[in-house]
């Protein structure tokens, strides 16, 4: 094992590599973080294009929360004081066409969650009408708290078995407590990365909830390969999952339209509309027998929109900011 203090920092590109060369075993598990805080955001919001809206003022709220250590360096921007930082602090304006352009969803669109957030109560009016600023109702406030100890946990679980593959001893315990004491910092930066992920499948996809349940088949699959066919790159993950794999055939990965409702909290006629979709698409197959879905195993159909170098590579890149930040602030604070 590498000791910490004689560790370099890590860089962007160092987790790149790990996660090119490791693609089965590792990605699976960032796919489940995902997969689980999308399904939680979409329960609570009604749908992703909902939720994105409301992580652009979040984003907001949490840089002016880490700004305020401008003028006090030990202001306290943990989880625990959160729900006091909310209450206490200039909330931050943000305008329709900031969404829009951290989103990539389209102004009317916005305009028209906007309108049903405020008539909600999850946002309000400024006072100067010139934007909106994020709003909380009573009851929500410790279901939003029990969210985040759960975001966190499910972040420190993936980040701890993450940091494996780089030598490094980081227990789940140690991450989540540095997570949640330095709460605004961390998820500041997570929002980020996920609106930026999010925004990519916007404009591919034009219907993020169909990403929520690509994710659903998807991790299956990897896990699949992974087991059967040992250490897998993302390169080799195209061309040995394939159906013509008689070795091992990934298409056994299936999953029911009734399984996915109960994940994602998508309404069951929902997600058979959109797993339809998703075979129009190309990306998935439905058995005609047991009518449940499996992952196209035929790569030129495969590979059109969801599952091609294109978009893994830019996913990898998005978040490959983000842990570097999370072990490079765990390593130092190990010192």
């Amino acid at each position: 094992m590498l000791p910490l203090k004689k560790f370099q920092e890590i860089l962007p590109q160092d987790i790149v590599q790990l996660l090119k060369e490791h693609y089965a075993a590792v990605m699976p598990a960032f796919y489940e973080m995902q997969s689980a805080f999308l399904s939680e955001v979409y329960k609570r919001y009604k749908g992703i294009e909902t939720a994105s809206v409301i992580l652009c003022f979040a984003r907001s709220m949490h840089l002016e929360i880490i700004r305020q250590r401008e003028k006090n360096l030990n202001f306290n921007v943990s989880l625990e004081n959160f729900w006091h930082n909310f209450s206490e602090i200039t909330k931050p304006k943000v305008k329709i066409i900031s969404v829009v352009q951290d989103t990539g969803i389209p102004k009317e669109t916005v305009r028209r969650k906007v309108k049903n957030l405020l008539n909600i109560g999850f946002l309000l009016e400024s006072n100067n009408n010139k934007g909106y600023v994020w709003n909380f109702l009573p009851k929500e406030k410790n279901l939003y708290l029990n969210h985040m100890n759960d975001q966190t946990k499910t972040l420190a679980r993936f980040i701890s078995n993450f940091a494996k593959h780089l030598n490094l001893n980081l227990s789940m315990k140690i991450i989540e407590k540095e997570i949640q004491s330095q709460f605004s910092f961390y998820w500041y930066h997570f929002l980020s990365c996920e609106l930026e992920w999010l925004k990519m499948w916007q404009l591919k996809l034009k219907d993020n909830d169909l990403l929520l349940i690509a994710l659903q088949v998807t991790i299956p699959t990897l896990k699949f390969v992974d087991k059967h066919l040992g250490k897998i790159k993302l390169d080799d993950v195209f061309r040995i999952s394939g159906k013509n794999n008689n070795k091992h055939n990934a298409s056994t990965c299936v999953v029911s339209a009734t399984t996915l409702s109960k994940v994602t909290g998508i309404p069951r006629a929902t997600c058979i509309r959109k797993l339809q979709k998703l075979v129009t698409l190309g990306f998935l197959m439905r058995e005609t027998t047991s009518k449940r879905y499996f992952v196209n195993q035929i790569i030129d159909s495969r590979t059109k929109n969801i599952m091609n170098r294109e978009n893994v590579n830019s996913t990898i890149d998005i978040f490959s900011q983000y842990f570097a930040i999370i072990l490079n602030s765990l390593i130092q604070n190990q010192r």
